[in-house]
């Protein structure tokens, strides 16, 4: 009996102990909850910014607005749930700013769809690392927050209904029997009134012209989409807050045991065996400018073309197999001499890549897409050199080191409006360009290129054809340069245009 009252409050201990780590797990999710006036109205402000911001509009001033607000109510939400900005929560903020003002002085819509994903995704990782202790994640645990908490707001859908009834049911007003009686009222009338309505109209043609034109702004497509837009932007905003907090404060599960490195070393002598006679042949055919004769049916750039992407495709799957062996096999320092040495071919392998493509551009010309690739490969070898640090540096921040190198890379290429220089290298090739080369200057590139191409179609008279549509496109994009998308390149074309057409 003395044995069990001993064991009674152990287990008691254990039990009340277990309820307060439940209880503190979803702290900051129950403030959301029990708070909902504040947070749903924080909400429904972001869900009518969004509105003002982007319907019937273009791209432009409207993402640095949007970056800014939902910036600054992220801001007032953390006041609120008394969590203090962390000092790496800066960074991200600064880089969705840059993606917003570079969205406001380029007209290329890819880099504006890139910008706007990159907002969105500096922002998902803004809430992982300003709520959750980040700090001792691996790369592969990081990137699977990130992807998770996307699917924990999609599992949030339903929140916002139960804590908008939960309030509902607390509030003081709902209670008064004065103001219920009146909602009521409302809420019988509308049926009423619209049929009254109805028959009033048809018995005064000049009240039911009134009606009519009421009715058409009421139900009219430009308040049901702005109502929409409002709604999606409500949800999205309040989903998102609880998806983030979902799992904030609960306890992390412990690491998984690894898997022995000999499977690792395998893996890796098997690929390195490959990797070694391939990068033979890099420097036998395509480095030394063929000290072996190439194959009678290529030329240099057919040869460069054939495996580009093939080539860009195996470095990003040897990034990926670097990285996961760091996760799943053991420490083993043969394993780790692996991985070094499959970087080293695998640096090789990017510098075949880049030679290849550098020779396709001097047989095919400059493309966006020739030149994106290129920045892609650059950014492989600067995380292919934070592979090697942690290596030897096990408490490395690599995931951090990743997003710093793609956030620079991506932003620095973004500002430089690489439209503009494409059109300024194809400028060069001048009595080169074919007729796809016009169209392509003319139809594809964005009006970043426009001070270039429109000093080419007044140079020449063979763009004579393609001069009216070009300037056409740019009066187009001038009219819908409005206050809330203002683009300076859209601003820039047009006062070029006006000054050539003053010529």
């Amino acid at each position: 009996m003395e044995q069990l009252n001993k064991v009674l409050p152990v287990n008691q201990e254990e039990s009340e102990a277990a309820a307060g780590a439940r209880e503190s797990e979803h702290l900051l999710l129950d403030k959301v909850h029990q708070k909902f006036g504040f947070y749903g109205g924080i909400s429904l402000v972001f869900g009518g910014g969004f509105a003002f911001l982007f319907y019937k509009s273009w791209l432009g001033l409207n993402v640095l607005g949007f970056s800014v607000l939902i910036l600054g109510l992220l801001y007032m939400t953390m006041k609120k749930l008394s969590v203090p900005v962390k000092k790496g929560t800066w960074v991200y903020a600064t880089g969705v700013v840059l993606l917003g003002i570079s969205t406001c002085v380029t007209a290329s819509s890819i880099l504006q769809l890139l910008n706007i994903l990159g907002i969105l995704f500096l922002l998902d990782l803004l809430l992982l690392h300003q709520f959750y202790d980040d700090r001792g994640w691996e790369f592969v645990k990081h990137t699977g927050k990130m992807f998770g908490m996307i699917f924990y707001s999609i599992a949030c859908l339903g929140m916002p209904f139960i804590d908008g009834i939960n309030y509902l049911k607390r509030t003081k007003y709902l209670k008064n029997d004065l103001l219920r009686n009146i909602l009521l009222g409302i809420i019988v009338s509308v049926p009423l009134l619209l049929i009254i309505t109805a028959l009033l109209s048809e018995a005064d043609l000049i009240f039911g012209e009134y009606t009519g034109k009421i009715f058409d702004f009421i139900f009219s497509a430009d308040i049901f989409y702005i109502g929409i837009m409002i709604i999606f932007g409500f949800f999205a905003c309040y989903c998102i807050l609880c998806g983030a907090l979902y799992k904030a404060g609960s306890q992390e599960r412990s690491a998984f045991s690894k898997a022995d490195s000999t499977i690792g070393v395998t893996i890796m002598v098997i690929l390195c065996l490959i990797y070694v006679l391939f990068c033979g042949i890099q420097f036998a055919y395509l480095f030394t400018d063929g000290l072996f004769v190439l194959p009678s049916q290529f030329t240099f750039a057919e040869y460069a073309r054939k495996g580009f992407f093939e080539l860009l495709a195996v470095t990003i799957i040897n990034i990926g197999i670097m990285i996961l062996s760091n996760t799943i096999f053991r420490e083993s320092k043969l394993l780790r001499l692996l991985v070094t040495f499959m970087t080293a071919c695998t640096y090789i392998m990017i510098a075949s890549a880049t030679y290849r493509m550098l020779l396709y551009i001097g047989a095919y010309h400059l493309t966006f897409l020739r030149l994106f690739v290129l920045l892609t490969l650059l950014i492989d070898a600067f995380v292919l050199a934070g592979i090697i640090i942690l290596q030897y540096k096990k408490n490395f921040p690599l995931f951090q080191y990743c997003i710093l190198v793609i956030s620079v890379c991506y932003i620095g290429f973004a500002f430089t409006k690489p439209d503009y220089y494409i059109a300024s290298y194809l400028k060069d090739q001048n009595e080169m360009l074919t007729t796809e080369d016009v169209d392509y200057l003319t139809k594809e590139l964005s009006l970043d290129a426009a001070p270039v191409v429109l000093s080419l179609i007044n140079d020449s008279e063979s763009w004579t054809g393609s001069a009216q549509d070009y300037y056409d496109r740019i009066i187009i994009a001038k009219k819908h340069n409005g206050i809330r998308n203002f683009n300076y390149s859209n601003d820039t074309a047009a006062k070029a245009a006006e000054k050539y057409v003053k010529q």
